[in-house]
């Protein structure tokens, strides 16, 4: 297990030993989990279901892109119910007061917003080495649609990562060694995708080994924060600091929709995993 503490993360102090709030600390991890599953796929499912054309919902392309990013809210919106739960109005401030805490040393902001973009240019680098490959695709960069682009990612990272980062992940630790609780959240976090990608319509142009290589990027990248999380008490504001920079700068380098690029990027983010997963290996237990 890590060395957090309950300082550290949204945990609240010991709860009775019988009642709701003791069944809740109890059962926490599943509570969450199951909980995200649902917020998220009961927006996501009937789209899906849409997309392959097994049921008519009426909505035009434009509503149907506004309406998938509320399901990303849903790991948030589930850690917000089993915070309330264990701990009640201060659970829920503790939660998201995470969110507060930027005191940490410039280092782990760099790692945190610049490693990821440069795995991204480094794999657009060596993607145009290769014979006889098509140039990426362009990206709208004008300055009104990045900036819609940061806007709303940055309400979409902070509904992932309050759950993911925020709530899940200490209980992990509590649980399991580091590298072992960054590798099962990956898991977790790739499968929670999966109705998501069917209504971006990734089945139908990628097939099968497009999600297959999401799993080895989105395990890899969860063990990199991880490992960030471990070194700076859990610093949630660095993982949505993290995950904004390389969802706003993957919008404007389009490396993730060319199939040999993308698996350039996978490995490059895999070797990453491995480089830090050996210190989270070496860490005291």
């Amino acid at each position: 297990m890590s060395t957090l503490t309950q300082q550290d993360t949204f945990l609240p102090p010991a709860a009775p030993a019988a009642g709701p709030r003791s069944f809740a600390r109890a059962h926490a991890l599943p509570l969450f989990f199951g909980l995200a599953y649902i917020f998220s796929w009961l927006i996501w499912v009937p789209l899906a279901l849409n997309q392959l054309g097994w049921v008519r919902l009426g909505l035009d392309e434009g509503l149907i892109q506004i309406v998938r990013l509320f399901g990303t809210l849903g790991p948030a919106l589930a850690a917000t119910v089993v915070a309330m739960w264990m701990g009640g109005a201060r659970g829920v401030g503790a939660l998201w007061g995470q969110l507060g805490r930027w005191r940490v040393r410039w280092v782990w902001y760099a790692a945190a917003m610049l490693v990821l973009p440069a795995l991204l240019l480094a794999a657009a680098g060596l993607y145009r080495l290769l014979p006889g490959v098509e140039p990426l695709p362009p990206a709208d960069t004008s300055v009104g649609n990045l900036a819609l682009i940061m806007v709303i990612m940055a309400i979409s990272v902070t509904g992932e990562e309050v759950g993911w980062r925020g709530m899940a992940l200490p209980l992990m630790l509590g649980r399991w060694p580091a590298l072992r609780a960054g590798l099962l959240m990956g898991v977790l976090w790739t499968a929670w995708h999966l109705p998501f990608w069917i209504v971006l319509d990734q089945l139908a142009r990628f097939g099968w080994g497009y999600w297959l290589i999401n799993l080895v990027f989105i395990s890899s990248i969860s063990v990199y924060l991880t490992w960030v999380m471990v070194n700076t008490g859990n610093n949630v504001l660095l993982a949505v600091l993290a995950h904004w920079t390389f969802n706003v700068v993957s919008a404007a380098l389009l490396v993730t929709s060319v199939v040999p690029a993308y698996v350039i990027f996978a490995g490059l983010a895999a070797a990453a995993a491995v480089v830090v997963g050996a210190r989270l290996q070496a860490k005291p237990k």
